[in-house]
């Protein structure tokens, strides 16, 4: 299934939010690149593994896409991702335990295309939400 960058966040956000994870991974290019603050990720089934974990770790998430740039080619936008942080996070590199509490992540991400799938994307968030708070009783 090809899409491009003019109805990319709604099928994506749209196939989060079903927990239909095959539908997400048609978006995307088999090489699909994915960068962030923690490193870069290559291939679809990285991206299954990402996705999941967000999913398991946060079993009521809910993603909000909102595009505001749209291009022949690329597509930027912002986003919410909302859920209870419930169970482990495990990404490539690290475990992020569980704190219980709902969170609420804004982040931005840009969107390359190629032949109408998603090349790459680079996302931008702060990931202090996915922190426990500080122990109050220290200091």
């Amino acid at each position: 299934m090809t899409t491009g960058p003019n109805d990319y966040a709604e099928r994506a956000a749209s196939a989060f939010n079903r927990r239909d994870l095959e539908s997400m991974l048609a978006l995307v290019s088999e090489d699909f690149v994915y960068f962030d603050g923690m490193g870069i990720q290559t291939g679809r089934e990285t991206m299954h593994k990402r996705e999941r974990a967000l999913i398991e770790a946060f079993p009521d998430a809910k993603v909000t896409l909102s595009p505001f740039i749209v291009t022949d080619d690329r597509l930027a936008l912002t986003a919410l991702l909302t859920g209870t942080f419930t169970a482990p996070l495990v990404l490539s590199d690290r475990v992020i335990p569980p704190h219980g509490r709902h969170i609420a992540a804004y982040y931005a991400a840009h969107f390359t295309f190629r032949d109408g799938l998603a090349i790459r994307e680079e996302a931008f968030f702060d990931s202090a939400v996915l922190m426990p708070l500080a122990d109050q009783s220290e200091g």
